[in-house]
């Protein structure tokens, strides 16, 4: 409830300008006395915090004053704003992170002991890093991006999931595979997406291969959960007050009323080894009115837009096309309601990138029913959000994501605040 997040935003803020340099450095900056945030409606006082200033420093500045680094839980961002964020925890804080999670998961399904929790598409940080492990009733299996598919495959049919979680994009060759082999695979109690943009043909791909809803999940490395997909009015989320405070500001950083959308920042609310306060994620989203939720759900509800700032695509007058709209025009141009097509079977997936002002380059994988004629209609669609946009098809063996990195459907590289922290980064 509001009493307790209030307690956590006093402590946090308390503690990390008395143990924590940079944020010492920040209040002093600013005029601000810690001991005048007394909750959420004070924390606006703060300067808001950028991936660039915090990581700066390094460990003496941003780590709390008498902590040992290598007695720290790490973990890595993917660094697709431009800076790669490293994040610190002891053990208490982490399996405090674990916890939400999975009680995050029981606000779409109930939960019941023993469960096999099966992770879809992680890095496999290095050779020793196990495909089983047990912790107390829970089973967390594996399968790792770099496995062969026919490896993942046998895994999967195997054991009997209780959830499963991953990025969209594992997901998708995942279950491509096992449609194109006619596996039909267990089916789990629920499957959670998260890290990327979930689009609706994604999710019709899985939901009918594992014949299981997908709920999507709202989660960061620098915090873990920060909302789940409401199971009552799918589109919508339920912040995760237990992990963190949202925000949603302006370009100036001022926060807007609710229904209006902006930039969401974020408060951790119990990581006191490396505090992130009023830090900027780089996604957007709307906070809406709260109330109680048909789901049960008593609390703040929120819609995330489609995207990260770096998804946008800008046009050449300045306009910016959210990642789903941009999808949606080069989608709808395909014949979805001929007889006997077969999106698969033209096109194993694509990816679109803005690679200049006026220029979008599309990245194909093709299928055995391939045609360079499913273009045309595209390149009419994409003139029609700017008269002087072009359209460059570029076909691909494979689409994959770099070790370590998300995979984007929808890359705009001319987004003003993405390019402005990949110059940044460049120019340190």
């Amino acid at each position: 409830n509001k009493k307790d997040v209030d307690r956590s935003i006093r402590h946090i803020v308390s503690h990390a300008y008395k143990n924590v340099p940079f944020y010492r450095k920040s209040f002093n900056e600013a005029v601000i006395d810690p001991s005048s945030i007394r909750g959420v409606e004070d924390l606006p006082q703060l300067p808001i915090t950028t991936r660039l200033n915090l990581m700066s420093g390094g460990p003496t500045e941003y780590l709390c004053h008498g902590t040992s680094p290598e007695k720290l839980t790490i973990r890595h961002t993917t660094g697709t704003t431009g800076t790669p964020v490293i994040i610190h925890m002891n053990k208490m804080e982490e399996a405090f992170r674990r916890i939400t999670l999975i009680d995050a998961f029981r606000r779409n399904i109930s939960l019941t002991f023993p469960m096999t929790l099966v992770d879809v598409g992680p890095e496999q940080k290095d050779l020793a890093t196990q495909i089983f492990k047990r912790i107390g009733p829970i089973t967390i299996v594996r399968l790792f991006r770099t496995m062969p598919m026919e490896q993942q495959i046998e895994i999967l049919m195997r054991i009997q999931p209780t959830i499963m979680g991953g990025r969209p994009s594992a997901y998708w060759q995942l279950a491509n595979n096992l449609r194109e082999k006619g596996i039909v695979p267990p089916v789990p109690r629920l499957i959670t997406s998260g890290a990327e943009l979930l689009f609706p043909h994604v999710r019709k791909l899985i939901e009918n291969v594992f014949r299981c809803r997908v709920a999507d999940y709202y989660n960061c490395e620098e915090i873990g959960n920060l909302a789940w997909e409401c199971p009552a009015n799918p589109g919508l989320m339920h912040p995760n007050t237990a992990t963190g405070w949202i925000e949603v500001v302006d370009k100036q950083g001022n926060v807007v009323p609710a229904g209006i959308e902006g930039h969401l920042i974020v408060t951790n609310l119990f990581n006191h080894s490396m505090p992130f306060i009023r830090y900027e994620l780089g996604d957007r989203g709307t906070m809406m009115k709260p109330g109680h939720c048909q789901c049960g759900f008593n609390g703040p509800v929120m819609r995330l837009t489609e995207g990260r700032n770096e998804n946008f695509i800008v046009l050449p007058d300045g306009r910016e096309i959210t990642p789903r709209l941009m999808f949606e025009v080069v989608n709808s141009a395909f014949p979805h309601d001929m007889p006997g097509w077969s999106m698969i079977e033209a096109i194993r997936t694509f990816q679109i990138i803005q690679e200049a002002n006026d220029l979008i380059v599309v990245k194909v994988v093709p299928g055995p029913a391939y045609s360079e004629s499913l273009w045309h209609a595209v390149e009419k669609n994409i003139s029609t959000l700017h008269p002087a946009m072009r359209l460059e098809v570029v076909i691909v063996e494979d689409l994959k994501p770099a070790p370590g990195k998300k995979f984007h459907q929808v890359l705009g590289k001319l987004n003003t605040r993405w390019k402005g922290q990949q110059d940044s980064q460049e120019n340190k």
